[in-house]
């Protein structure tokens, strides 16, 4: 098994930028107004947080997996194959444990979560029949939410790989050396919770944005995530070597995108990695003190 570096590609930044700018174009529109009107009249409240978030959420994170999965058994389209950042499957769980894991945190936890967030909302005040933010507002609360995100997913994951936590919580997750979008939700479920779901919805809860920006913010978080595991280096896709080195590694590069693990010294070995640099079985051994 070997680890392939390659540099984060500007493309990962491309999803975003596009849906950012489709939904600010929308809401200069005209009728922007009244489509929202016609949204919310066709939509109890609790669907509108709820529901939509449970299928974007949904819709993004099975799209990924279908995607990567047939990669991985056919190796076709090869320009997809070529991106692999390892080029081995090392260690990963039975396949029904892997669907049994998944069912209850998707099925059961995931709508739990959404409905506890809706309801601290709605404790805030926050209304789900808003009016339609201005763009500024609408830039603002996914600026608010992009920088609260990191900031806890760093303190929760570093949180998690000491020794108690790593042994009876974390130790599920990291099942899979080799990642694949499938891992980005394999977890026990105290961690799916307060570290996944935690994640996405400490900004939600602290800013209470607008739905407009819930939605986009959920689409491209549970894009990132997903990309971040899908052991893939596709350009125009979020990048995901860094976190793919944490799951060969398993001891540094505990954030999101790299800048909190370069300002606190928690990624000095992938830090040195090169372009192109292959990091292969015998150094791995090595490394590991085997």
């Amino acid at each position: 098994m070997a680890f392939r570096y390659t540099r984060p590609s500007w493309s990962q930044h491309v999803p975003a930028a596009l849906a950012v700018s489709a939904v600010s174009l929308w809401l200069l529109t005209e009728r922007a107004a009244s489509d929202w009107q016609a949204f919310l009249a066709a939509t109890p409240p609790w669907v509108r947080l709820v529901g939509v978030v449970f299928v974007l959420h949904a819709l993004v994170f099975w799209g990924l997996a279908a995607l990567f999965t047939a990669v991985e058994r056919t190796g076709k389209p090869a320009f997809i194959a070529r991106t692999r950042v390892q080029d081995a499957v090392a260690t990963r769980p039975p396949t029904a444990r892997v669907a049994r894991v998944l069912a209850v945190n998707q099925l059961l936890w995931t709508p739990a979560v959404l409905l506890a967030i809706w309801g601290l909302l709605e404790l805030r005040g926050w209304r789900s029949d808003a009016a339609l933010p201005t763009v500024p507002r609408f830039l603002a609360e996914l600026g608010a939410m992009a920088v609260l995100s990191p900031l806890y997913f760093y303190a929760t994951h570093r949180f998690l790989h000491r020794k108690w936590w790593m042994k009876r919580v974390h130790r599920v997750h990291h099942e899979f050396r080799t990642s694949s979008v499938l891992a980005a939700e394999y977890a026990h479920w105290v961690e799916f919770v307060f570290g996944n779901f935690g994640t996405m919805g400490v900004g939600v809860v602290l800013v209470a944005p607008s739905l407009p920006a819930i939605y986009v913010f959920t689409a491209l978080g549970t894009l990132t995530f997903a990309a971040h595991h899908s052991g893939f280096a596709l350009p125009g896709l979020p990048d995901p070597v860094h976190h793919d080195w944490h799951h060969y590694r398993v001891r540094e590069a505990f954030g999101t995108y790299g800048l909190l693990d370069r300002w606190l010294g928690t990624h000095e070995e992938f830090a040195s990695l090169r372009h192109g640099e292959v990091v292969g079985a015998r150094q791995d051994q090595q490394a590991s003190g085997r």
